[in-house]
């Protein structure tokens, strides 16, 4: 509406201007006659007033894009002893989120803007569920520990987990700095050349976390998201952060967070050289924020408990021959563990010990059908002590009622996971279309009914298929 009403406007200035010089003799009194007064104050006050009463994207300074994805699947599970589908839930390796961005020119050479992204972080959400809640919990944000299932039907799931709220401005030659929250810099993982990581994230455990090991059909306190990378890399805080400028394909990145108790720092690189495209990148990052809700002590009004310390470090490499498609790519990242409970990289406890994690995924991507690329692959990883305990080790307490058993004193956790997959690519929709499995096999050390040493749950099967819609 607003556009067709400018173009009207514009073409009844052209009017004014042509009655104002026909062959260079001017012609007051048409223009006058014509729109009366001052024609061109007329329609900017005219065009003002419907601005102020129109939906509009953005104003006349900052534009402002709506960008986003819906990102549902289906579910199929195994754990040995039971076996389910959950079908629409939200496939957290890449979840349903809508962003606003904007962006304004201060001068030829600064830009400033801002960006707002809120996902959905509820129900139906694939790392919250479980053998026991095909529903997934409403987050503790909304109602606390005890939050209900959503088991009635018009039961809505709350949508509104702010992952950005932030405003940058940028320097061509100074680089990028961003207030808010926004990702930190920080270890790096798998860069996804080949387009795969709507069903094979880098993190393996935001499907299946939620659910719990099991032996012989009893089911351990411990859940396999317990046992893999928390998927903490680069996380999302209150922080200052600057990117550089590009230089020969390299970008550097470095932030600071909340009462400088996060920082982070890290270097990436893409470029294509004789027909492979690259991609790689570190970083490292470090935490001593204390886990919020510690009681103080009487005599100290701050925080009690030792300061923690976590330090933790990644890399990913990834290699894509673009003529023949076969693609490779990979990250190995480490973290150490030191003073008390942070809640970063699943330090929920003091005494954690160190845990590290890799993986690889290799295939080819092609358009065989014309509809987009087709990626066929497989994958293979290993996390080591995810789950583990220093000296008498971790303890995963039971809670009253459950039905589920305490294992108590983990020394050691390996978790072995290996899939296949394809990824298939509408362009014309901006859809990816996948069907992918994964294979989940660990060994604990630890103790179950005061029985101690090294126990091997059952596998977990999972099958996920779905399709990630951008808009």
């Amino acid at each position: 509406m607003i556009g067709g009403l400018l173009k009207s406007a514009s073409r009844w200035a052209l009017v004014a201007a042509a009655g104002i010089i026909v062959g260079g003799v001017a012609m007051p009194s048409a223009k006058a006659a014509d729109l009366g007064g001052d024609c061109c104050a007329d329609l900017e006050e005219r065009v003002a007033e419907l601005e102020a009463t129109t939906a509009r994207k953005g104003n006349r300074k900052m534009s402002l894009t709506i960008t986003g994805q819906v990102h549902r699947m289906i579910l199929g599970w195994d754990d040995g002893h039971k076996s389910d589908v959950y079908y629409g839930i939200d496939n957290t390796n890449s979840s349903s989120r809508f962003s606003f961005t904007g962006v304004a020119k201060v001068t030829p050479s600064v830009s400033m803007g801002f960006d707002i992204t809120i996902e959905i972080e509820a129900g139906g959400t694939s790392s919250k569920l479980s053998q026991f809640d095909e529903d997934g919990k409403v987050g503790t944000q909304i109602n606390g520990s005890n939050a209900a299932s959503f088991n009635a039907s018009n039961v809505d799931a709350y949508f509104g987990d702010a992952r950005r709220a932030a405003f940058w401005i940028e320097d061509k030659n100074l680089g990028r700095l961003t207030v808010g929250r926004y990702e930190s810099a920080g270890a790096i993982t798998t860069i996804d050349l080949a387009g795969i990581s709507a069903g094979a994230s880098a993190s393996v455990v935001l499907v299946n976390g939620g659910f719990f090991v099991q032996k012989d059909g009893q089911y351990g306190a411990i859940t396999w998201g317990n046992l893999g990378d928390p998927a903490a890399n680069q996380g999302r805080t209150e922080l200052i952060r600057w990117d550089s400028p590009t230089v020969a394909g390299f970008v550097a990145s470095a932030s600071i967070g909340e009462a400088g108790d996060y920082w982070g720092v890290m270097l990436r690189y893409a470029g294509e050289f004789s027909g492979f495209r690259v991609a790689a990148g570190i970083g490292y990052e470090n935490v001593t924020d204390r886990l919020t809700g510690t009681v103080p002590g009487p005599a100290d009004p701050g925080i009690t408990g030792p300061e923690p310390d976590v330090k933790a470090w990644g890399a990913g490499l990834s290699l894509l021959h673009v003529p023949s498609g076969l693609f490779a790519q990979g990250h190995y990242m480490a973290a150490q563990f030191d003073g008390g409970p942070s809640n970063y990289w699943g330090q929920t406890v003091a005494g954690k010990k160190d845990a590290n994690q890799w993986l690889i995924q290799a295939g080819i991507t092609k358009n065989w059908f014309g509809f987009g690329n087709t990626a066929l692959f497989g994958e293979y990883s290993k996390s080591t002590d995810w789950g583990a305990g220093i000296g008498a080790g971790r303890t995963f307490t039971a809670p009253a009622g459950s039905g589920l058993v305490t294992i108590s004193n983990v020394t050691d956790t390996d978790l072995t996971v290996w899939g296949i997959g394809v990824t298939q690519n509408i362009d014309a929709a901006a859809t990816e279309l996948y069907l992918n499995y994964r294979n989940f096999s660990a060994d604990i050390t630890g103790c179950i009914n005061n029985v101690c040493g090294k126990a091997s749950p059952d596998d977990f099967h999972a099958v996920i298929g779905g399709a990630r819609v951008k808009f």
